[in-house]
């Protein structure tokens, strides 16, 4: 997994698929204490997640 940044900086987990098909779609994950949720949309500010323009 690897942390990113959204553009309000908000931390997010990304991780990539383990099979050819899944390698390109990533997984886009907010970690809350000891629960890991997959999200689409930034819990902060509400911008749909997009592996371009994380930092």
């Amino acid at each position: 997994m690897q942390e990113r940044f959204c553009t309000c900086g908000k931390m997010v987990l990304v991780r990539y698929g383990s099979n050819v098909k899944s390698a390109r779609n990533p997984i886009f994950m907010i970690a809350d204490k000891k629960i890991v949720s997959a999200v689409r949309l930034c819990p902060c500010c509400g911008m749909p997640l997009d592996i371009n323009t994380l930092r």
